[in-house]
């Protein structure tokens, strides 16, 4: 069987005429009937009623029209990731990081590099490990001082990205309700990461015990996604601990506003982790040049 057969059946699907899918497909009618029947022979049952002028496609025909397309754009797809995944540097990153800064630093790496391109899968930290293991080149990741990556027993490098703040941020709506400063005391409602979470342990770890004890707390929601929480902050819902790279400009804004002088701000060291041999010449290039913008 050839992925052409289906491509011709699918234009006598399209043309519902012999000459015009042979015309579409740039064959002769006589070769174009040929394949037809080469497909016939192959599935083991007749596709056209060619006892009628002009011929007609008979129901088994008609049947597989949506599994044949589905098949040929499968096909073409399998095609194009295998073309991908040779010639694509793929990162795994934290999900804060796949939309904080990950984007600004391909934008630094495209300045040296322009026809490099990339892949990024975003994952939970607890899953970036095995994933940069299996399927990537490299690992984009926070480190704090209670969790980190041990990969003493494997070649891997690692290069130090600088810096990050989670910052408690609220609306001015909410600011203006709640009042400024924060009082202590006072209930204040809180947007958390989801319990056992890399950021949730390190807002345990910093600054969200003082805070429980200073205020009264109502947990408005949980979740492992930085960016709902921006969104229900921006809503009024609540105060956030976000990243500073992703809270830039609102805060600039003024449709977020900071309380880290009361509530407190902690820092997490940003890493680009990398096998440390047998990597392709162009992930070189990728991290030569993100040691450069850093």
């Amino acid at each position: 069987m050839e992925l052409k057969w289906l491509e011709d059946l699918l234009a006598l699907l399209e043309e519902q005429s012999i000459s015009r899918a042979a015309a579409r497909r740039h064959v002769t009618q006589p070769a174009y009937s040929r394949r037809i029947r080469q497909l016939e022979q192959w599935l083991g049952v007749a596709l056209v009623d060619r006892s009628t002028k002009p011929v007609k496609i008979r129901d088994a025909g008609l049947a597989l029209e949506d599994g044949v397309r589905d098949l040929v754009n499968r096909f073409y797809a399998l095609r194009n990731s295998v073309h991908a995944s040779a010639e694509h540097v793929t990162f795994v990153a934290q999900h804060t990081l796949a939309m904080s800064r990950f984007p600004a630093l391909i934008r630094g790496v495209k300045q040296s590099l322009p026809e490099a391109s990339y892949r990024v899968v975003s994952a939970n930290y607890e899953a970036c490990e095995a994933l940069f293991y299996n399927e990537a080149d490299l690992l984009l990741c926070y480190q704090s001082a209670q969790r980190s990556f041990d990969f003493s027993h494997r070649a891997v490098g690692r290069l130090n990205l600088g810096s990050d703040r989670l910052i408690p941020v609220m609306s001015a709506s909410l600011a203006q309700q709640l009042g400024r400063p924060l009082q202590p005391g006072m209930t204040i409602p809180l947007l958390m990461y989801q319990q056992h979470s890399f950021l949730a342990d390190a807002l345990g770890a910093g600054c969200l015990p003082q805070v429980i004890r200073d205020y009264r707390i109502e947990t408005i929601c949980e979740t492992a996604f930085s960016a709902s929480l921006k969104e229900m902050a921006l809503a009024d819902m609540g105060i956030a601990w976000l990243a500073s790279d992703i809270i830039g400009a609102e805060l600039q804004q003024g449709r977020l506003l900071s309380c880290a002088a009361e509530l407190g701000e902690i820092e997490l060291d940003i890493l680009l982790y990398y096998r440390d041999e047998g990597f392709a010449a162009k992930v070189g290039e990728v991290i030569a040049a993100m040691a450069g913008v850093a």
